[in-house]
């Protein structure tokens, strides 16, 4: 009899730690399921928002050179590096030089181009336009030197335009290869 009741306590005991040990499995296993779709997520969110966030940081560049020489009237110069690959924001206190010549204590920002978010090429509104060279946007008290568009492309090859209107100071990404607006030259405007 006593051997029968240890029996039925040992089936008992093993059968509670059988339980407990599937209720254990199941909750391991419902969070790894959340770990993974997570992750999943996450890792979608992070590779669509690389290009976004990269082009609107620099949109934002443009907007702040034009914003800030609008309310202080210092000149702004925005350079559109091909050759580094690269982008960077100064504020203009030595004078229009060289690329190489600009001293850090101009340089408010900086940015790079890469795999996810590339240069194509850049053309201003009186035309020119570069694929190669440095291209220097330059933003005064009373407005942008030159309009014109950053064409830049994400991963797949697909082109956005960063547009720069000298007209309102509107800096805009926008889906493709869009036209610019080019400004009228004075004898076609009657004067």
């Amino acid at each position: 009899m006593i051997l029968s009741d240890s029996y039925c306590l040992l089936k008992k005991t093993s059968a509670k730690a059988g339980a407990v040990l599937a209720e254990v499995v199941m909750v391991l296993f419902i969070i790894a399921m959340f770990t993974v779709i997570a992750m999943i997520n996450l890792s979608d969110v992070l590779s669509k928002d690389s290009f976004r966030s990269r082009a609107y940081d620099l949109v934002q560049l443009f907007q702040m050179a034009a914003a800030g020489s609008a309310e202080t009237g210092k000149r702004y110069e925005i350079i559109i590096d091909f050759t580094q690959n690269s982008y960077m924001l100064r504020e203009i206190t030595t004078g229009l030089v060289a690329v190489e010549d600009i001293k850090d204590e101009e340089i408010i920002q900086t940015g790079n181009f890469n795999d996810r978010f590339q240069l194509s090429y850049v053309m201003f509104d009186d035309g020119a336009w570069t694929n190669n060279s440095p291209a220097l946007f330059r933003a005064g008290k009373n407005g942008w030197q030159y309009g014109g568009k950053v064409v830049v492309m994400d991963e797949n090859g697909r082109q956005y335009t960063i547009v720069i209107s000298r007209l309102s100071r509107m800096i805009d990404l926008v889906d493709g290869d869009v036209e610019v607006l080019m400004p009228r030259a004075a004898d076609e405007m009657g004067f």
